[in-house]
């Protein structure tokens, strides 16, 4: 009942006796939108260790800059991480990105990464990483298939929204974009002042985190429904999405 949200014990009968509010949200999707491709800009920053000479005491590795040719990153590392056929195995010990990265990741794919992140906004790519960060996603296909479907998430962006705190911030979008607010201000009490002065939008937006999703971030919440799927494209579905020639034998 849309009763309990308002200050002072005020009962909205009259309001509530008119109609049955059925909230429907009108979710905010993020679309895609691809950036011109900066091949001198890197999207990752990996450090890349030599495994079985550091599971010997010894560190044989170097930092790579991807996105990347498959050439550059097979040369680096035969020549820097010193993979061979006595040295087959190498792990991610560190990188410099929004995602956090699993250490035994492939390179190659973590160059697919690479490559679909310059296609990306900043917004975009902030969203998606709060979003495999709160969700635990940390494997690179699992990554790449979150950032190929990033417009299936419902989510309410808090940034500029104004309120005391994340969950004020939530209940009065939520209400802007539901209808919820214009219908509140059809509704007078105490003379010319209107039931939205005395809406608890705080509750309203605490019920909503406790029911209708979760925060991912500070300031963005993901409603439930048509949540992204970290295994709905195989690692060469992807690389055929991406149609990137640095992502081929050739480059």
């Amino acid at each position: 009942m849309l009763g309990k949200y308002l200050y002072g014990g005020l009962i909205l009968n009259t309001f509530e006796e008119q109609q049955t509010m059925s909230v429907q949200y009108q979710l905010v999707k993020t679309e895609t939108t691809p950036n011109p491709i900066t091949n001198n800009k890197p999207q990752l920053s990996v450090y890349v260790a030599n495994l079985g000479k550091y599971n010997q005491g010894e560190l044989v590795g170097g930092w790579l800059n991807i996105p990347a040719t498959q050439t550059t990153i097979k040369a680096f590392l035969r020549d820097v991480v010193g993979i061979n056929a006595e040295y087959e195995e190498y792990a991610v010990h560190d990188t410099d990105s929004e995602f956090t990265i699993g250490e035994h990741e492939n390179l190659y794919q973590l160059n697919m990464l690479a490559v679909k992140l310059e296609q990306m906004t900043p917004a975009e790519k902030q969203l998606a990483a709060a979003y495999c960060g709160a969700n635990g996603i940390r494997h690179t296909i699992g990554i790449l298939n979150i950032c190929e479907q990033l417009y299936e998430l419902n989510t309410a962006m808090l940034e500029e929204v104004t309120g005391n705190n994340r969950e004020e911030k939530l209940g009065y979008l939520t209400a802007q974009q539901n209808g919820l607010e214009d219908e509140l201000e059809q509704v007078p009490l105490n003379g010319n002042i209107s039931a939205a002065a005395y809406f608890d939008y705080e509750s309203y937006g605490r019920d909503l985190a406790i029911s209708d999703g979760y925060f991912i971030a500070e300031d963005i919440f993901v409603f439930y429904g048509n949540e992204p799927d970290p295994e709905l494209y195989s690692a060469d579905e992807l690389r055929e999405q991406l149609d990137d020639p640095r992502l081929t034998e050739e480059a």
